[in-house]
């Protein structure tokens, strides 16, 4: 976008190890950079009070939905993310992890908080009118829809949310050295390209070759970010899915791809999973839905600018379409 960035400091999680979240670590961190997020805040509302937005649209952050908590007269706040749809009735749970699933549900009720809420989902799902949510689908990157998928791909592409997950790789490459890896990680410092022999390769992040790499593969290895899937679901590219350890938000993203079978889950990068997936996955009413998600964004927007205009519509009951996969 064409404007000026203001920078604020957000809520992000401490790892262990370059792979697992450290609850109270996290926890932690939170409560010494305090006095950062209430400067934060009123940052916020300096750049409101000078900008006379129209609506604000929040995509996940935390400060933004304290500031809609608290803060009156203020511009409308359409807050944007996967994980409203925690609060669905029919969304899936995930086995064990209850209290971390408790604390994610309250994070999720602090940042939705004074906003309209849009809970982007890889399948349709029945609006919810008496939480102000709407369902969307996937809002996925412009790129995505320009490339053409091959059926043919020779290759396992992988994408690490944390570098601490390539001695996995490496392992598993030891042992099935034919196999062609190519590997995307977030190692500090590392080159662009870093070629470990002739079939594995490691990429440092970058999200459109990544997209191209995507289209060519036969297989997706990553861990379970919901923009990965909604991917390479599009693409018709099958999952191995491991979640960031102790990161509930991911171990449910994979229990919900499995339900909609689009790949397999574990506990670590055994590539030797990618035998139970199928060599493509049929999307066609997948990218159906995907299309309607301009629509029903914009509709939200313009509803919470104009409601008294827009009501009449806007929560007009519709059957969600099945969605074959």
């Amino acid at each position: 976008m064409k404007m000026p960035i203001t920078r604020i400091p957000t809520l992000d999680f401490t790892f262990r190890n370059d792979r697992k979240v450290k609850l109270a670590a996290t926890l932690a961190s939170v409560v010494r950079r305090i006095p950062a997020y209430r400067r934060a805040l009123q940052t916020i509302k300096a750049v409101v009070r000078e900008t006379e937005p129209d609506v604000i649209l929040n995509f996940f952050e935390a400060v933004t939905g304290l500031y809609a908590l608290t803060t009156r007269n203020r511009p409308p706040v359409v807050a944007v993310a996967h994980q409203f749809m925690t609060g669905h009735p029919d969304y899936v749970r995930a086995p064990g992890l209850r209290f971390q699933q408790w604390c994610m549900k309250q994070f999720v009720r602090l940042v939705g908080s004074g906003s309209a809420r849009v809970a982007l989902s890889l399948y349709p799902a029945q609006d919810l009118p008496g939480k102000n949510t709407k369902i969307c689908p996937p809002i996925l990157r412009r790129q995505l829809f320009e490339l053409h998928a091959n059926p043919n791909g020779d290759f396992v592409l992988a994408y690490l949310l944390n570098h601490g997950y390539a001695a996995q790789i490496i392992e598993w490459h030891k042992r099935n050295p034919r196999t062609v890896l190519h590997c995307f990680y977030d190692k500090p410092d590392a080159p662009p390209e870093f070629k470990y022999d002739d079939t594995l390769t490691f990429h440092r992040l970058d999200g459109e070759k990544f997209l191209r790499m995507m289209a060519e593969c036969k297989f997706v290895a990553c861990t379970a970010g919901f923009e990965s899937l909604g991917e390479a679901a599009y693409l018709g590219k099958p999952l191995l899915l491991v979640p960031v350890e102790n990161h509930v938000e991911q171990r449910v993203n994979a229990v919900d791809a499995v339900r909609m079978g689009i790949g397999v889950t574990d506990s670590s990068f055994n590539l030797d999973r990618l035998a139970e997936l199928p060599d493509t996955l049929a999307n066609d009413g997948y990218r159906a839905w995907l299309g309607r998600a301009d629509s029903i964004l914009l509709q939200t927007l313009e509803h919470a600018v104009n409601p008294v205009e827009v009501e009449d519509h806007y929560w007009e009951a519709e059957e969600p379409n099945a969605v074959s996969h």
